[in-house]
């Protein structure tokens, strides 16, 4: 009789847990893909900048002019991906997107050393090759 009482007790109780939910909130999208957390424009321009610094030893003065090329960037995506949602714009947006991060590399290269920039570069073709799934890429750590 314990035991079925406190088998009970804690089912009741692992529902309630499960039960509660966290709501969305402005900082935070959440979208169907997969149930995944989006990151707002700032959020991720923030973030980016935060990574950027550390590996590519921004001064303060590149952390601020890249935060806002990154920002820029950000917030255009999301526009980009707002004008086309339907899966049969896929390649329109595709293009956009290229497009416009073609425009905030040049702006980035005006801003980073050679020596930063070819490290951006090389992160960047890294990330491709992991992307792809191509072999010689390196192993996420």
């Amino acid at each position: 009789m314990k035991k079925s009482l406190l088998l009970l007790a804690s089912m009741a109780f692992a529902t309630a847990s499960f039960a509660q939910t966290t709501p969305a909130t402005a900082t935070t999208a959440v979208t169907a893909h997969h149930g995944k957390r989006h990151k707002t424009p700032e959020q991720r321009a923030d973030h980016r900048t935060a990574m950027l610094t550390k590996k590519l030893s921004l001064s303060a003065d590149q952390q601020a002019k890249v935060h806002q090329i990154l920002l820029s960037q950000a917030q255009e995506a999301a526009t980009i991906r707002a004008k086309y949602p339907a899966e049969a714009q896929r390649q329109a947006m595709h293009q956009a997107m290229e497009a416009g991060q073609a425009r905030y590399q040049t702006q980035l290269q005006g801003v980073l050393s050679a020596e930063q920039f070819g490290k951006l570069q090389a992160m960047r073709q890294e990330h491709q090759h992991k992307e792809k799934g191509e072999p010689g890429s390196k192993a996420k750590s």
